[in-house]
């Protein structure tokens, strides 16, 4: 995940509220379909402060989880603790600055996790009210008024 000083795209309370399972749905929302197309990635993620595994498996332009498995094929294994993926996400640290800290172990290749988190979109919380067109001046009455 670049480390552009944006703040992350979704309140730090809310990441943390998150259950596991909701967290990866959240993550599926967040992939840029554009970016991902042609692209297939899995990863194996082991909670070592929790004992829960998942595997996640991007392929035609979607993220898919499953809990409590993992995948004899994938690209990665990454071991950590949540606390460090809600930190990653949430932009206080960037993947590879929690590797090299020792905060987060992969075994395969950790590039392909990497690429996982640069395909992450942002979107804006906020969005535009569209108001209902009005009639101009002069313009005929509705009928009934």
């Amino acid at each position: 995940m670049p480390a552009t000083g944006a703040r992350a795209p979704v309140s730090p309370d809310v990441v943390r509220a998150m259950s596991l399972d909701l967290f990866f749905d959240y993550l599926g929302v967040r992939i840029n379909g554009e970016k991902a197309e042609g692209r297939r990635i899995v990863v194996n993620w082991l909670f070592s402060d929790l004992g829960r595994c998942y595997v996640a498996n991007l392929e035609n332009c979607a993220l898919t989880c499953l809990a409590d498995r993992r995948s004899d094929v994938a690209d990665a294994t990454v071991t950590l603790e949540r606390p460090t993926l809600n930190r990653v996400v949430l932009r206080e640290m960037t993947f590879t600055d929690a590797v090299d800290r020792g905060l987060v172990r992969v075994e395969g290749d950790a590039a392909r996790v990497a690429e996982l988190f640069g395909l992450l979109d942002d979107f804006s919380l906020m969005f535009e009210v569209l108001e209902p067109k009005r009639a101009s001046r002069g313009a005929p009455a509705p009928p009934g008024s």
